[in-house]
C-alpha cells in the first residue's frame, strides 16, 4: 500500500487525473467487453485535460504576518490557490467538452 501514499490524491483534481490515466492505459492495452475503446480512451484524454490544468493552475502564495501584541510574533503564511491562465482555460474547456462528448457515448451504447 506504499504505492497509494507515493501518488498524492489529496486533491480532487489529481483522482481525476489518475483515472483518466487508468482509462487510457486500460483502452490501450485491455479488452472491454461493454465499451468501446476509442470511447473509453476519449473519456480517458478529457478527464487527462481536467486535472491537467487544475494541476497547471494550482499556484503556492505566501505572506509575512507582521508583528502583532493581540496575535503572536511574526510568522511566514503560506497556502496554495487555484489561478487559471488562458492557457489552462482552453485546456480545461476541451477537457469538459471531451468527458461530455464521450460520456454521452458511453452512456448511448449501453442503453
Amino acid at each position: 500500500m506504499n504505492i497509494l501514499n507515493n501518488l498524492k490524491l489529496d486533491k480532487w483534481y489529481g483522482i481525476v487525473l489518475y483515472l483518466g490515466t487508468l482509462s487510457v492505459a486500460a483502452s490501450l492495452f485491455t479488452k472491454v467487453s461493454f465499451v468501446e475503446s476509442k470511447h473509453l480512451f476519449g473519456i480517458g484524454i478529457g478527464g487527462i485535460l481536467v486535472g491537467l490544468s487544475f494541476w497547471i493552475a494550482e499556484k503556492d502564495n505566501s505572506a509575512i504576518k507582521p508583528l502583532n501584541t493581540y496575535t503572536g510574533p511574526a510568522a511566514l503564511l503560506t497556502w496554495k490557490e487555484i489561478r487559471h491562465s488562458s492557457l489552462t482555460i482552453i485546456i480545461l474547456v476541451i477537457g469538459i467538452c471531451l468527458l461530455f462528448l464521450f460520456g454521452y457515448l458511453i452512456i448511448k451504447e449501453l442503453t
